[in-house]
């Protein structure tokens, strides 16, 4: 290098840096800007360290306007306003400049500034996130299913209790009106209706309740109810909730249960949430509910004396509803009968030696029973016999599962498989009774309803096999390779060179292909390890669309949020799946995986993608 060009690069270095101080020597004299500076031997530190500053300088400004939405504890109202406003960092990373210079030693200095005038964009990102919440909640709520819309109601007004604003607004409407209001008529719109009371022994009394919304059965409900000793959490699916009182609470006169909306194990399916839920203020609602045993109760119970035990038949009424001939209808009843006498009597052994002739079926049947202790509900069973692809599907068998380090009890729904000779060949769980109807209706709309049985039968294999903890079969569920679905076993395929990356069209905040890819192994290595270290889980689909393609014939996309609860965690993502159905079996081409995003411009989806053929 010569003389000359050393003497122009320090001529350069040292205008910039005199520029840069300059700027900033003005920025901090105009008393227009917000500001903050850090130094540090890590740009990315130094750049942290100077927002903070920023936002500090932020939160004494603002400080009052935040008074009324903080918790009431002993703390310093600063610190937690700058708590909450750094909530919005990434937002406010989009609106701050910043500029930066080497100083001595080695390090980086950065400087970051916003104009006065600007702060309030910093509050419009989330604005924008509580209309898509709500958003998503009305469409649970249309849905019926309270459980889903509650919850993202109640997290929309920890997200507003972020904002400064007394009324919080975004395209016109006001949210601190509508979100409360949406939450009281759930509440006040279900109905608790007495159906059964069965006192199974001394110690355990067993309780079926139909639950209505506006006249209509619920898809998904969460109560609470007092036990003598621990608040237990109650599943209502498909308008029904049958759990167990043991101990001492079997000879309560009533129950005092509580409509859920506080969903406080699930804080973290969303940051931000988790971030504010201890700083801003949380309301309460009325959502008591008494429920009157005495008068309904098939088995009068008194105080202090041992309850009548009622003999129940060991043998299942089934009564299937099928059209057409030739149908194996008396085994197909014989062979549940049998299955469903060996789950109530929860015995292994007999497991094993049922289906000692088929280990796929026996090594689910004993993992379904060990990971949820289902028992079956209903003694007289009416149910669907469906023909499918490979035989024939029982659909529905209510069952109740039992959590217990979760204190939670849900009512379930199982399908059974059968070959097209009558014989068991596979359990599954059961999507919801509205989604079931509505893909149903679909399909006969569509002239397509073999393709769409068949997604929703994979759907269902991929919840149970959350439910029977089998990894092998999600990590071939979610590979970045095809997976063939030859009745129930699962190969994968490698896909034609260049398929994916060369169909996937990025639009908008999205993220790149690769950002999706990479992030399988993580998350499979995170699945191994709940399923190794938690003694219980449960999996939940709340949402669950089938997108045809519209420009190849027999393509599809499959999008869902599913969320899963463990003793110790909480997580919800969104789920892409897209399936061609042109060969002998379904192909799946893509698996996206987007865990904690609501922002539907980020979400990846039919569109994103272009089939050739």
């Amino acid at each position: 290098m010569t003389k000359l060009s050393i003497y122009i690069i320090i001529f350069i270095n040292i205008a910039f840096i005199s520029a840069q101080g300059f700027s900033k020597r003005k920025i901090i004299k105009s008393h227009q800007y917000y500001y903050g500076t850090g130094i540090s031997f890590d740009r990315s530190e130094a750049r942290d360290k100077a927002l903070s500053e920023l936002i500090s300088q932020i939160a004494v400004t603002v400080e009052s306007s935040f008074i009324n939405k903080i918790e009431e504890k002993n703390f310093v109202v600063t610190d937690e306003v700058q708590s909450i406003l750094e909530s919005h960092s990434v937002a406010t990373l989009k609106n701050v400049e910043m500029s930066s210079k080497s100083v001595s030693g080695g390090r980086i200095e950065v400087f970051c500034y916003i104009k006065i005038d600007q702060v309030e964009k910093i509050y419009e990102e989330r604005r924008k996130l509580i209309a898509n919440i709500v958003t998503t909640a009305e469409i649970y709520e249309a849905e019926n299913n309270c459980a889903f819309a509650l919850k993202l109601y109640y997290f929309s007004i920890v997200l507003m209790n972020s904002l400064p604003d007394e009324n919080i607004k975004y395209n016109d409407i006001n949210y601190s009106i509508l979100i409360p209001n949406r939450i009281n008529d759930i509440i006040n719109s279900i109905k608790f209706e007495f159906v059964k009371d069965e006192v199974i022994s001394e110690k355990e009394r067993q309780i079926t309740l139909r639950i209505l919304k506006d006249q209509q059965s619920v898809s998904l409900l969460d109560f609470t109810f007092w036990d003598g000793t621990n608040q237990v959490s109650a599943l209502a699916r498909d308008g029904y909730a049958t759990f167990k009182l043991v101990g001492a609470s079997v000879q309560f006169s009533e129950l005092k249960t509580s409509v859920k909306y506080a969903y406080y194990e699930c804080r973290n399916e969303y940051r931000v949430v988790s971030q504010l839920w201890n700083i801003v203020q949380k309301p309460t609602f009325l959502n008591t509910i008494t429920i009157d045993l005495t008068q309904q109760q098939s088995h009068p119970l008194k105080k202090k004396k041992t309850p009548p035990l009622k003999i129940v038949d060991q043998i299942f009424d089934i009564k299937l509803n099928y059209q057409g001939e030739d149908i194996p209808a008396e085994t197909i009843v014989n062979r549940t009968n049998k299955f469903l006498k060996l789950i109530e009597e929860n015995n292994f052994s007999k497991i094993k030696s049922q289906y000692a002739e088929d280990p796929f079926l026996e090594a689910k049947v004993t993992d379904y029973m060990r990971f949820n202790k289902p028992q079956p509900l209903d003694r007289q069973i009416e149910a669907d016999l469906n023909p499918t692809q490979n035989g024939w599907e029982l659909r529905r068998v209510r069952m109740m599962h039992d959590y217990p380090s979760i204190h939670k009890q849900t009512t379930e729904y199982l399908v059974l498989d059968f070959s097209k000779l009558g014989e068991l060949v596979d359990i599954n769980l059961s999507i919801s009774e509205f989604l079931y109807d509505k893909f149903v209706e679909s399909g006969e709309f569509g002239n397509d309803w073999d393709n769409r049985q068949e997604i929703i039968k994979f759907v269902e294999k991929f919840r149970t096999a959350y439910q029977t903890r089998d990894i092998t079969k999600i990590d071939q569920m979610f590979s970045e390779d095809a997976i063939i679905i030859k009745g129930r076993v699962f190969e994968t395929k490698g896909l034609p060179p260049d398929l994916i990356d060369s169909s996937y069209n990025r639009m908008n905040n999205q993220p790149a292909w690769e950002e999706i890819r990479l992030t399988k192994n993580q998350f499979l290595k995170n699945e191994q390890n709940i399923f190794n270290n938690q003694k219980d889980l449960l999996i939940e689909f709340s949402t669950f669309d089938i997108i045809q393609k519209n420009n190849v014939q027999n393509v599809y996309g499959v999008e869902m949020r599913q969320s899963y609860m463990v003793s110790t965690y909480q997580d919800e993502g969104y789920l892409f799946l897209l399936i061609d159905f042109n060969d002998v079996d379904p192909l799946i081409y893509v698996r996206a995986w987007q865990p904690n995003t609501w922002d539907e411009d980020m979400l990846i989806k039919t569109g994103n993608f272009r089939i050739y053929e």
